[in-house]
């Protein structure tokens, strides 16, 4: 009992280890994002999404500073925020939207301009920025508050993914906007929106994308050593049965880099060209030969 009790205590302290790292994630991101917002966004009249998107509409309405918007808008979330995810997510988040206002007010005294006049083209790239900024947070395990907490929150008890959650809650942002604006402002926005939610998803996963395999064969044996031997990957194989036939079949399965998925499948298909294979989309894998799990925590 008292082994458990300290493995628990070791395991929490592990989880919400503060890293240097991770907060100068947090301000690189913050920065992106008031960048992408007051040198794009707003002199296009486009929004973002999340409480800073709500902070861009009262701006455009009211005439305020957004960045006095989205910390008034923040503090009711973030009496949630504390008591719902973890303290170290928590403490992120508020250096994290601290950092954001910071950065927007810096930004709005600024008065920089790209120059870009194209809506299409604003549309773009802001959505690109802000999807970078927003994937640094989530992945330094921080955000900027507002919804990225409650995008934490359904991929902890749901499982959907960060940008799906994103794009979702902000149909109900485009809705506000097309009251206020007209049609055209308010389709631009949805495309920087949608942009943003596969940027965030590519940026918080990380690069290294791989390719899973499952592999049903009467020659499992050979396609599993001629996968360890001339790709280097590990296999697990697995006893499958047929629902039809009732016999039983070994099944293997592999992860690969997009780079070996073709040999994978050549190999295959050479020993065994009637083999049946599946193969998916895998976004992170962590262990011997991939990500180091020490990586990401």
């Amino acid at each position: 009992m008292e082994h458990n009790h300290a493995m628990v205590n070791r395991i929490r302290t592990f989880r919400e280890k503060i890293s240097i790292k991770d907060l100068i994630g947090i301000l690189i991101g913050s920065a992106i994002l008031a960048f992408g917002i007051q040198t794009i966004l707003v002199p296009a009249h486009l929004l973002t999404g999340g409480v800073t998107g709500l902070a861009l509409i009262l701006n455009f309405l009211i005439g305020y500073e957004i960045w006095i918007f989205y910390f008034a808008l923040n503090i009711p979330i973030f009496v949630v925020g504390f008591r719902s995810i973890s303290p170290r997510f928590a403490l992120y988040s508020l250096v994290g939207m601290f950092a954001l206002t910071f950065f927007l007010g810096v930004g709005q005294d600024l008065h920089i301009s790209l120059g870009i006049n194209d809506l299409l083209l604003s549309s773009v790239l802001g959505g690109v920025l802000i999807g970078i900024g927003s994937g640094i947070n989530l992945r330094s395990k921080g955000s900027t508050g507002g919804l990225d907490i409650i995008a934490v929150l359904v991929r902890k008890y749901w499982g959907h993914s960060f940008g799906t959650t994103f794009f979702f809650i902000n149909i109900a942002i485009l809705a506000m906007f097309l009251v206020s604006n007209n049609i055209e402002l308010t389709l631009y926005t949805a495309i920087s929106m949608f942009i943003t939610s596969k940027v965030v998803d590519a940026v918080e996963a990380g690069p290294s994308v791989t390719k899973s395999a499952t592999i049903v064969s009467d020659q499992s044996d050979a396609i599993a050593q001629e996968i360890m031997h001339n790709l280097h990957r590990g296999c697990t194989c697995m006893t499958g049965k047929g629902a039809y036939t009732g016999e039983e079949r070994k099944i293997l399965m592999v992860t690969v880099g997009k780079t070996q998925l073709p040999r994978l499948k050549e190999i295959v298909f050479v020993l065994d060209p009637m083999a049946f294979i599946m193969i998916y989309e895998t976004i992170e894998v962590y262990g011997r030969g991939f990500k180091p799990s020490r990586d990401d925590f």
